[in-house]
């Protein structure tokens, strides 16, 4: 069948492709034999090294940025803290004797409420909330008493109240009254606060502990009494042997002193182990009446489920003999 007829763009399609184009063959190089460096050692060059250039990686620039932010807050709290002077300060007024800080206050708290919680302690003449300079709380406000035993009652009762959800911190004003005192802003300020009293555990490990710095200290006196009386037997050999050229006499007679005090000192380490041997004992009885009644609780609980069980055994035998 002819492709006579047939429209150019199909006929494309049924002519042949190019012959390919001939190349010449591959020239094959011969590899080099690299045996090691030491053939080219003499083309190196033999010029000193140049410098190397300082270079800072990103987390040596971003520690060295914060270190500089640091020393400059630090440099400027100096400052503020020098001429800092809390009785020129005009937004602050009032007898300083009388007057309550109230910390940790919830933002949605305002000055009513404050003055409606802690007027139960006495009359209040004045309340301050504190406001940044976009006129949001700052969380803590002053408060003034017309009378100083109200702020005393306030100040031992009135820690740690809640008000819209938080506990707040009541302190007396330590601006005016303390000398050297510094707001926290400025290095300074009260510290951790009131803490409560401590758990039955640490108790426990406070007690512990003040036993074995006695016991300690016990030990270092006994060593030191030890101590002395070594330093003071070789003063007496010194002694002794200055006035060889004495009577005979007198060195029987000081022999016989420093036997006495050797007996005694002997007697007195004695009595000490003997006293010691007997805490041990009493302590060994203590740990044995604790076991004791730990054995008897463990009993009692043993029987008392011994006995639940009887009962529920009962009742399951008459429930039974009430269905037959």
């Amino acid at each position: 069948m002819s492709a006579q007829g047939l429209p150019a763009h199909i006929l494309a399609l049924f002519t042949p492709r190019p012959p390919p184009q001939h190349l010449p063959p591959q020239v094959i190089k011969k590899p080099t034999k690299v045996n090691g460096c030491a053939e080219y050692v003499e083309f190196f060059s033999t010029d000193p090294a140049p410098d190397r250039e300082p270079w800072e990686s990103p987390l040596e620039r971003k520690a060295r940025r914060h270190r500089e932010k640091l020393e400059a807050h630090k440099s400027g709290q100096k400052k503020t803290a020098e001429s800092y002077d809390p009785h020129k300060d005009p937004n602050v007024s009032g007898d300083p004797f009388k007057t309550l800080f109230i910390g940790r206050i919830s933002y949605d708290t305002t000055e009513k409420k404050i003055k409606r919680e802690f007027e139960v302690f006495g009359s209040i003449k004045k309340v301050r909330m504190v406001y940044d300079q976009k006129g949001k709380p700052r969380g803590y406000a002053f408060l003034e008493y017309e009378h100083e035993r109200d702020l005393k009652n306030a100040y031992k009762q009135g820690d740690g109240k809640k008000i819209d959800g938080r506990r707040v911190m009541v302190d007396v004003e330590r601006g005016r009254t303390v000398e050297g005192w510094l707001p926290r802003r400025l290095g300074g300020g009260r510290g951790p606060g009131r803490q409560g009293k401590p758990s039955k555990k640490k108790k426990q490990k406070l007690a512990a502990a003040s036993e074995r710095l006695k016991e300690k200290e016990k030990e270092e006196k006994e060593e030191k009494k030890k101590e002395k009386e070594k330093d003071k037997d070789k003063d007496k050999d010194k002694e002794k042997a200055r006035d060889k050229d004495k009577g005979k006499d007198k060195e029987r007679d000081r022999d016989k002193d420093d036997d006495v005090k050797e007996k005694k000192a002997k007697e007195k380490d004695r009595e000490k182990e003997k006293e010691k041997e007997k805490e041990k004992e009493k302590d060994k009885e203590k740990d044995k009446e604790k076991d004791k009644e730990k054995d008897r609780k463990r009993k009692e609980v043993e029987r008392s489920r011994s006995r639940d069980r009887d009962r529920d055994r009962e009742d399951k035998k008459k429930k039974s003999r009430r269905d037959d």
